[in-house]
């Protein structure tokens, strides 16, 4: 059975705009990678009227835009994309999503943006610690994962952790953002900020293109071989 990888996003373009590169590299690597998110699409529109074609618009964009990721299971929960928020329902479908698809790691946002992001950053890093707790049976049994990474999508993550070279990937990612046709119209000038922020990265370990993670060390990890704490 192949490892696997969560990635929980607020919106339907988040796991592709933060690691579009690192998705493809796992999925090329034989990874199963799945992608969940809350926010349905339905602010992605430009004219007063737009709104009811902006979901289904989107949401078809993100089947292929994850498509062309190799993404093995995308589910968006059907949540207004200003209603995303810490609340009890979003955290339940947190710990349902990593005792469901049981990954060995956990991707999510990074607190440093506006308040859908920023709530989803401490909800999805409480869901890989309270997933592997015995309570909240209908959710499914008990999973813990190893790792909790946060990514970046609109603001540079401070300090990262792990700079991952995706230079043989990320054209992948920025064939899936062409595909966020919806994102073009809304965030325009994207696809440039994401290849100069890959490029800044990729200089500093000296590689073409890298993407930024930094890992969560809300739980701290246990170490049973000091040899390990200087690996």
């Amino acid at each position: 059975m192949p490892e696997r990888v969560l990635f929980i996003g607020a919106h339907l373009d988040d796991a592709a705009i933060s690691s579009g590169g690192l998705i493809r590299k796992l999925a090329n690597a034989g990874y199963e990678v799945s992608v969940v998110c809350f926010g349905n699409g339905d602010e992605a529109f430009v004219t007063p009227d737009g709104r009811a074609a902006a979901v289904e618009r989107f949401g078809r964009e993100a089947i292929e835009a994850h498509r062309i990721l190799g993404v093995a299971n995308f589910e968006c929960y059907d949540v207004p994309d200003f209603g995303v928020s810490k609340n009890r329902d979003d955290y339940r479908q947190c710990i349902r999503a990593i005792r469901r698809f049981r990954p060995k790691v956990v991707f999510g946002h990074y607190w440093k943006e506006y308040f859908q992001h920023h709530d989803m950053a401490s909800q999805s890093r409480d869901a890989w610690y309270q997933a592997a707790w015995e309570c909240s049976g209908d959710l499914g049994a008990p999973w813990k994962p190893a790792h909790y990474y946060h990514f970046e999508v609109l603001q540079m993550l401070p300090e990262p952790t792990h700079l991952v070279d995706v230079s043989d990937t990320f054209d992948a990612e920025l064939e899936a953002l062409r595909a966020f046709g919806s994102t073009q119209e809304h965030l325009g000038g994207l696809a440039r900020q994401l290849e100069t922020r890959a490029a800044y990265y990729g200089a500093q370990i000296g590689v073409r293109y890298a993407e930024a993670f930094r890992q969560s060390f809300f739980l701290p990890e246990a170490v049973l071989n000091p040899e390990e704490i200087i690996r």
